[in-house]
């Protein structure tokens, strides 16, 4: 699942899940973090498992699963070898 997906499941608003991700160590802030979420400008992937840790985080603290995708996870695999 995307962040943006992530975040509209979560219900989080973009405050809370910013404060999530400070308290994380993230380093954006929350008007950077919006407009990364928003399409406006391109997370870095450590930035991307910063935020997609603080939403996971969210869903196991609920006892659910955590749904949204590592940037390691977003890459496609390297073709194999013929």
């Amino acid at each position: 699942m995307s962040l943006r997906a992530g975040l509209a499941l979560s219900g989080l608003t973009y405050e809370q899940l910013w404060a999530g991700y400070i308290g994380l160590g993230g380093t954006l802030d929350r008007d950077q973090l919006q407009a990364s979420l928003e399409g406006k400008s391109p997370l870095g992937s450590y930035q991307h498992d910063m935020v997609a840790q603080a939403l996971n985080d969210h869903f196991t603290e609920r006892g659910l699963n955590h749904p949204v995708a590592y940037a390691h996870e977003l890459r496609a695999p390297p073709d194999e070898a013929r």
